[in-house]
C-alpha cells in the first residue's frame, strides 16, 4: 500500500525520523510541483508519496543541464 499524505502531514513523519531537518514545507511542493516526487491529486488537495518522498531525499541525483544546440528557447514566464 502507498503512503499517501497531504502536505502539512508530510513534515510531521520526516521530523520523526530526522528531528534535525532543514526540509521545510515548501521544499516538499516545490519537489510535488516540478515532478520530482509523485503527487495524486484528490479534489484540490495534493497527496505526497511518501516513500518515494524518502527516497528521493535519501539518494538525489544530480541534475545535468540539458544540452541545447543551436538557440535555447526562453522561458515565456521570468
Amino acid at each position: 500500500m502507498v503512503r499517501l499524505r497531504l502536505l502539512d502531514e508530510v513534515i510531521p513523519e520526516i521530523k520523526k525520523i530526522d528531528p534535525d531537518t532543514a526540509l521545510t514545507r515548501n521544499a516538499v511542493r516545490q519537489l510535488g510541483l516540478s515532478g520530482k516526487v509523485p503527487v495524486v491529486m484528490a479534489g484540490r488537495k495534493r497527496m505526497y508519496n511518501l516513500d518515494a518522498l524518502l527516497t528521493y531525499l535519501g539518494s538525489p541525483g544530480v541534475e545535468q543541464p540539458e544540452q541545447v544546440n543551436g538557440i535555447r528557447a526562453v522561458p515565456e514566464r521570468l
